[in-house]
């Protein structure tokens, strides 16, 4: 085989990477190394437990209580309010509920001490608590669980109950013909997990609070 076709290939396959959110650093003495920035593996949809029969009459208001963290750790519930401030700040993006307010300071123990906190400022209660969390750093595998529960502020009832899950695995170096691939982590994956996850968790609020039609089966857009 001449080496026209080969080199034609990894050209092609050089500029598909490129095209697809790469970095290329090298040098003439050393093959290049082509850098890849990782997704948010998720291996299946939010698994939903509750969810309401009908849409509101019109779009719902809600606050967001900052999630409890449910893994023994040090300093967990500063941890938990910042990554409960990277789902609330997706759902604000996402446009979940006309008006998303975030309850500062205060942890989630349930929809009494929630409703009372509240006061009437909104029509639904948002909390939960994160059953998982791996810090993996930039160079290690991150890894997020979490469940979610939405519920009527002024009488109590649950409407939704979710969990979802999600991960970023440093993937192995893999050298090719002309280039050496390497991926490449966020600085912060748990975010970048927080984030993904709120995604595909809001989609099917947002579709019920806005009165929208129910999604329709298959894999959410950045799913992996």
């Amino acid at each position: 085989m001449s080496a026209r076709p080969v080199l034609l290939a990894s050209a092609c396959l050089l500029a598909a990477l490129l095209l697809g959110g790469c970095a290329l650093e090298g040098d003439f003495a050393n093959p290049p190394v082509l850098y890849v920035d990782e997704l948010v593996t998720r291996a299946w949809q939010p698994e939903i437990y509750i969810e309401p029969e009908n849409p509101p009459m019109q779009p719902l208001r809600a606050v967001f209580f900052p999630l409890r963290m449910r893994p023994q750790m040090a300093n967990g519930q500063i941890y938990a309010e910042e990554m409960s401030r990277v789902f609330w700040q997706s759902w604000l993006r996402e446009r979940v509920f006309p008006g998303l307010a975030f309850a500062e300071g205060q942890t989630w123990r349930g929809p009494d001490q929630a409703m009372h906190l509240a006061d009437g400022s909104a029509d639904l209660l948002v909390g939960g608590e994160i059953t998982h969390v791996m810090f993996g750093g930039s160079s290690g595998t991150t890894q997020v669980s979490l469940r979610l529960e939405i519920y009527d502020a002024a009488a109590g009832t649950l409407l939704w109950s979710m969990a979802h899950s999600g991960e970023m695995r440093n993937a192995q170096t893999r050298d090719f013909i002309l280039l050496t691939k390497k991926s490449r982590l966020p600085a912060e994956p748990v975010q970048a997990i927080m984030a993904a996850l709120a995604e595909d968790m809001g989609a099917p609020v947002a579709a019920w609070n806005h009165g929208q039609p129910e999604p329709g089966e298959g894999a959410p857009s950045a799913l992996e």
